[in-house]
């Protein structure tokens, strides 16, 4: 069974994607923020990581960027969920990254997690 973090500072949303992804199997880890989510990782060594951008603390691309350092997670694939397309830009050239925008559309998601596990 695949491991899924799921990091974002609503709930409702990390909600709505932990529904979506356990009804097909996959185990699901959350936290709130970035700075959780990053001892998460460390600890847990999810499969996939699907992270909102904007969040306070430690958003989604400092918590890329933490990940990428350590060697124990530097390969977890990540999905970026945000509401502003153009802050994707940056990390486009990343094998590993996907890019949702808000609201998740379900297909999109589990075909980009299918896309990222593989």
């Amino acid at each position: 069974m695949k491991t899924i973090l799921i990091v974002d500072d609503d709930p409702d949303n990390r909600k709505l994607i932990e529904i979506i992804l356990s009804k097909q199997g996959y185990k699901i880890i959350e936290a709130e923020d970035g700075s959780i989510a990053l001892d998460l990782a460390k600890e847990k060594i999810p499969d996939l990581i699907i992270t909102d951008v904007m969040m306070e603390n430690l958003n989604g691309f400092m918590l890329y960027e933490l990940l990428r350092d350590e060697p124990a997670t530097k390969k977890i694939p990540v999905i970026f969920v945000t509401g502003e397309a153009q802050e994707a830009g940056a990390w486009d050239s990343d094998p590993a990254v996907e890019y949702l925008e808000k609201p998740v559309n379900t297909n999109q998601l589990l075909e980009a997690v299918k896309r990222s596990l593989q």
